[in-house]
This record gives C-alpha cells, structure tokens and sequence, in this order.
C-alpha cells in the first residue's frame, strides 16, 4: 500500500467539497484501489474512523458484490 499515493488522492478527492459517501466509494473501485486502500482513503475524505469507513464500504452499492467473499473470509478467520 502506496499511503504517498492514497494520501495525495484522499487530499484531491477532498479539495472538490463535500461529496456523497457512495460518490468516493464508487470513484475508488472504479480506479481500482483495493478494499483496504478504499477504507484508508475513505476514512480520510469521508472524515471516519477506520471502523466507520470499513463498516461504510461493507454497507455501499459500489462494493456489494464482494459482500460474499469477505462473509467466507472472516468465516474462515473464526475457525
């Protein structure tokens, strides 16, 4: 994880003003940053904790579709 990067980009994304939460989830997945680096960025543009921002991504229409591989993952980390 490039946080120079994410940093800079959580810094640009800022400057446009206030923006929808679904707006920067949506914008991040689509220029391919991962979970993780979604909820850092998020966390920072969104102004949430890392756990607001990881329970946001969990929530968001732009990342629904993973909702069953992260549910196998944290089955598997129970085990």
């Amino acid at each position: 994880m490039n946080r120079s990067f994410l940093d800079e980009l959580a810094s640009e994304i800022s400057s446009r003003g206030a923006l929808e939460q679904e707006q920067v989830f949506r914008e991040l997945r689509e220029r391919g940053l991962s979970p993780i680096e979604t909820i850092y960025v998020a966390s920072r543009v969104l102004r949430l904790s890392l756990p607001e921002a990881k329970a946001a991504i969990y929530a968001s229409a732009a990342w629904h579709d993973q909702h069953d591989d992260w549910q196998q993952i944290q089955s598997g980390l129970k085990d």
